[in-house]
């Protein structure tokens, strides 16, 4: 298509009679249909009446109010409800803003005003609910209720100033209702879809006031801040065409599909070929495709040809080629242990609007509910969840997944880009499966508001990689030296880039059913003496057979103030590590290089209240190079793992033996033989 005639497209903008905007007339019919023939449909209609129903005394009851009313004062940010003490997250109940560790009520800005954003956005979506109650029923009491919130924030919206998550004024990424331009987005979005459903309903000059001084201020505020490559400007996209769809503005139309950071731009530039968020964070994976989808069924009720929205389906294929196998996704950066199976919704959709078989099993792991009936298909067939076979790996992302056909073992080693605001400085770190339970751990994300996501979540000695002088890695991307997978040994070798001034490092592993080999070098260009510290993180507890004694060498800084319960011993022999837990743990064997320090202890985990304990091997030179073995419990023991030459090793068991060539040039082969080897 030509830009000529795509412009005549957006420039043409329909004029709906009656709902248009992300439902139509046809919708509501084949709703109907679905909700007198099947009994989920028929139970997500009932649902969206009695919510509809019991607004606002829910609301009322939730918050602690005494009577429904808009926050007189702007928002706050999500992320800073937090217990200052605990770093968890506050709980809300009926006014009441509790750490779930001691019980204390927390109150004042900006945690109450973190209750403003919660109430705004349950708002927000009661509109929406009443909108739908209108429709599926004709009840006009719902079109009074609705008209009561327009009216409400037609009245307060132009009153309240623009302020940041500081609670700055009048900057780029501030907003009015909300504290940030993302967060206004996303409390636009069912807001304006609850009017189109009513709207025709409703006096004339309500919906003139309304969107004038909301829709198309609330547009104003977020066009301010052109986030472009962003999860932002993707829900700003969302919102933007939403409202020029709705009061015909085809300036924002055009904005939010073609303009500098729009659709367009964001499906092209944001999301790598192979289907992945650029950021590298599963979370926010999903959380950005959730507005592009949006914005793809309001553009194909307006009738707007995009084609670009066919890369959607690369972004719903993309988790299913990275999942562990119970079905979630490696924790890297600003993200936590994202289950494929919490986001069926969009496979739901994500069938109907692709017809791609293997998202059946996934639509249909958890209940259906108001988004498949509103855009999912109008039925799934039976479909069953094909295990993912073989490794995978993301080039551009930087994310490889090692699996082998035996066993449920798998690793999830990150190399590649630093993910922008949401990387963390972790190049080369590794996340583990086996024996039914997360192995090795990265510590996600906690609340942004936490002292210890900057202090913890993004550090290096937080994940399972080689720090450097006890300082932080800079932010770089690594380069994928060698790959090669196989069913029975995947093999892959990366540099992490310039992470330190002055040094190179480079991780080798081989990972089969029975072991991972891991090898870590690292050599200094710049001559000089450097501190090689490799740690790793697992669940469980640890035990290592060394001869510990309290430990007391390490820093106070860039996150080694977070372990705790040190213990250490020096050696230059090979030791042992286990990290016990349900169902089945996993061992570490590194072996030995003179003048090494191992220390044990417990460092923050993804749940802040659960420590999780590591193991480092501390060295100091002008080179370092670590050798281990992890061994998930279970299976036949492995009793002697040696390296006969630079790059060889032999891996023996009772009943068999492995020959594992590691060197670049043999790619990691691996010879399995009977019996044990020959000393």
């Amino acid at each position: 298509m030509t830009m000529r005639l795509a412009l005549v497209l957006i420039l043409a903008i329909p004029v709906f009679a009656g709902p248009g905007l992300l439902l139509n007339q046809a919708d509501f019919d084949r709703m109907q249909k679905q909700a007198r023939t099947e009994a989920w449909a028929a139970q997500v209609v009932a649902g969206v009446i009695r919510a509809a129903d019991e607004w606002p005394a829910r609301h009322v009851r939730e918050f602690g109010l005494k009577e429904w009313a808009l926050p007189k004062e702007g928002a706050g940010w999500s992320h800073d409800y937090v217990c200052p003490e605990h770093g968890v997250r506050l709980t809300q109940r009926q006014g009441h803003n509790l750490c779930p560790i001691d019980g204390k009520d927390y109150h004042g800005w900006p945690i109450d005003n973190v209750v403003y954003m919660q109430r705004n956005d349950d708002t927000a979506r009661a509109a929406r609910d009443l909108g739908l109650a209108f429709r599926f029923t004709g009840r006009t009491e719902y079109v009074d209720q609705a008209r009561r919130i327009f009216s409400a924030y037609a009245e307060l919206y132009p009153t309240l100033p623009i302020h940041d998550n500081s609670n700055r004024l009048n900057t780029k990424t501030g907003a009015r209702v909300m504290s940030q331009t993302l967060s206004e987005a996303g409390w636009l979005m069912p807001l304006v879809f609850g009017y189109d459903l009513v709207r025709d309903a409703m006096p004339e000059a309500e919906r003139a006031r309304f969107e004038n001084d909301v829709l198309r201020n609330a547009a104003a505020v977020i066009r301010r801040n052109d986030a472009g490559k962003s999860n932002w400007q993707s829900w700003h996209n969302a919102a933007l065409l939403a409202v020029g769809l709705t009061v015909g503005d085809r300036e924002l139309v055009q904005l939010a599909l073609d303009g500098p950071g729009g659709f367009k731009f964001q499906m092209r530039e944001s999301v790598y070929p192979a289907g992945p968020w650029y950021e590298g964070a599963w979370g926010y994976h999903f959380y950005a495709l959730d507005p592009l989808l949006q914005t793809r069924e309001m553009a194909e009720r307006a009738g707007i040809p995009l084609p670009e929205a066919a890369k959607l389906k690369k972004m719903l294929d993309a988790p299913l080629e990275c999942m562990f196998p119970d079905g979630t996704l490696p924790n890297f950066n600003d993200s936590g242990y994202t289950r494929v199976a919490a986001e069926a919704r969009f496979y739901d959709i994500g069938y109907r609007v692709f017809g791609d078989a293997r998202y059946l099993a996934v639509a249909a792991a958890a209940p259906r509910g108001l988004e498949s009936l509103l855009w999912g298909a109008e039925s799934l067939p039976a479909g069953q969840a094909a295990p993912v076979e073989g490794s995978t790996l993301f080039p551009n992302l930087g994310i490889a997944v090692l699996r082998v056909a035996a066993g449920d073992s798998v690793l999830a080693v990150k190399f590649g880009p630093h993910g922008s605001g949401h990387g963390h400085y972790d190049k080369l770190s590794f996340v583990s499966y086996a024996n039914g339970a997360r192995q090795a751990a990265d510590p996600g994300t906690q609340a942004y508001g936490a002292k210890t996501h900057n202090t913890w979540d993004k550090m290096t000695i937080a994940h399972n990689t080689l720090s450097v002088d006890e300082k932080v890695q800079a932010a770089a991307t690594g380069k994928l030296l060698d790959y090669r997978p196989s069913p029975d040994a995947a093999y892959i070798r990366l540099s992490a880039g310039p992470v330190y001034p002055g040094v190179e490092i480079e991780r080798t592993l081989v990972h089969t059913a029975m072991y991972t080999l891991d090898i870590v070098e690292a050599r200094a260009g710049d001559g000089q003496e450097h501190r090689f510290d490799w740690i790793y993180h697992n669940f469980g507890k640890v035990a290592a057979r060394l001869p510990l004694e309290p430990y007391a060498g390490l820093p106070q800084r860039n996150g080694y103030q977070h372990l705790t319960g040190t213990q250490g011993a020096a050696t230059g022999e090979a030791w042992r590590a286990d990290f016990m837990q349900e169902p089945g743990g996993m061992g570490v064997w590194m072996l030995g290089t003179p003048a090494t320090t191992v220390v044990t202890g417990e460092g923050l985990g993804p749940d802040l209240r659960v420590p999780v304990p590591f193991v480092m091997a501390r060295r100091r030179g002008r080179e370092a190079r670590f050798v281990a073995l992890y061994l998930p419990s279970g299976g036949d023991p492995i009793t002697a793992f040696r390296e006969t030459e630079p790059g060889r090793f032999v891996i023996e068991a009772a009943s068999w033996h492995d020959e594992v060539d590691a060197r670049p040039a043999a790619g990691g082969r691996v010879r399995t033989h009977a019996g044990r080897a020959p000393r």
